[in-house]
C-alpha cells in the first residue's frame, strides 16, 4: 500500500468512527449505481448529520450499517441495520432494511443507458408506531465524457395500520467526474415532493443539493459531501458519509 493510500484510509476510518456514534436514516444519502457485480461482499456505512440554526432541523442524526452480497451478475441483495435521532433526541434503533438491486441492461452499442431496478422494504422496530415501507424504482446511469450522470426515481409506499395514505416520489441524482480512482468530484442532488397524487407545497417539498468526493483505494471506497438545503423545509445543511468494504470471492 502506498503512502497516499494509508492517508486515505485512515482518514475515511477516522471519519467514519467520528460519525457512527450519532449519525440517522431518515434522509436518503446515497445514489444507487444499476451495476451489479457477482461474486462481491461488502460491508457498508451510511451517515448524515443536518445543521440548521432552527433547533427542530439541526442535529438530525443517523447511521446505517449493511452487509450486501452479488448473487449473480445482475441481482444483488443488501441487509441494512438503521438507527436514528431526531434533533434533541436520543439514538434508537428504528428499523431492518432488506435490499435489492437488478441489472437489466449495461449501456453499450444495444442500450443507450444502464439500467436497474432498487427494491427495498423496510421493517419498522417499532410496529406499534410506526409503519413499514416500501421502495422500489429505477436505477439509472449515462457516461457523458469523462463523467458519469446517475438518476434514482424512488416511489415509497407505507404498509401498516399505522401507514400514511399516497405513494411518495422521491429523487437521487449525480453527475461524477473520474479525475483519478482515489478522488472523483461530483455533485449530488436529493429531494421528495409527497404523494404523487397531491404533492406538496414547493415550500414544503425537501430538497437539497452540494459537492460530493468520491474514491476507491483497494478495497475501501468513500462517497463523503456536504449538501445544502433549497426549501424552508430542508435543513441548511447536511453531513453525509457512505463508506463501504469490499471483497471478491
Amino acid at each position: 500500500m502506498t503512502h497516499f493510500a494509508m492517508v486515505y484510509r485512515v482518514a475515511g476510518l477516522a471519519l467514519a468512527a467520528a460519525l457512527v456514534p450519532v449519525l440517522a436514516q431518515a434522509a436518503p444519502i446515497k445514489v444507487y449505481s444499476p451495476e451489479v457485480e457477482q461474486g462481491e461482499l461488502e460491508v457498508e456505512y451510511q451517515g448524515y448529520r443536518t445543521f440548521d440554526g432552527d433547533s427542530t432541523k439541526d442535529n438530525e442524526q443517523g447511521h446505517k450499517v449493511g452487509l450486501g452480497y452479488g448473487l449473480t451478475d445482475w441481482w444483488a441483495v443488501e441487509v441494512y441495520g438503521a438507527w436514528k435521532r431526531a434533533p434533541g433526541g436520543s439514538t434508537d434503533f428504528e428499523a431492518t432494511e432488506f435490499e435489492s438491486r437488478f441489472e437489466f441492461m449495461e449501456e453499450g452499442e444495444d442500450a443507450f443507458a444502464s439500467l436497474g431496478l432498487l427494491v427495498e422494504y423496510e421493517l419498522a422496530d417499532h410496529r406499534g408506531v410506526d409503519a413499514d415501507e416500501l421502495k422500489f424504482g429505477p436505477l439509472i446511469a449515462k457516461e457523458i465524457g469523462n463523467t458519469t450522470a446517475t438518476a434514482n426515481i424512488i416511489f415509497e409506499r407505507q404498509i401498516g395500520p399505522n401507514r400514511s395514505n399516497g405513494v411518495g416520489l422521491t429523487y437521487r441524482l449525480q453527475e461524477r467526474w473520474h479525475f483519478h480512482p482515489h478522488f472523483e468530484p461530483g455533485i449530488e442532488a436529493y429531494g421528495e415532493f409527497g404523494p404523487i397524487n397531491d404533492f406538496n407545497s414547493s415550500n414544503s417539498q425537501e430538497h437539497m443539493i452540494g459537492p460530493v468526493a468520491h474514491g476507491k483505494i483497494g478495497e475501501f471506497s468513500y462517497d463523503i459531501g456536504y449538501l445544502f438545503g433549497a426549501t424552508g423545509a430542508t435543513p441548511d445543511g447536511t453531513l453525509k458519509a457512505v463508506l463501504e468494504y469490499e471483497i471478491e470471492f
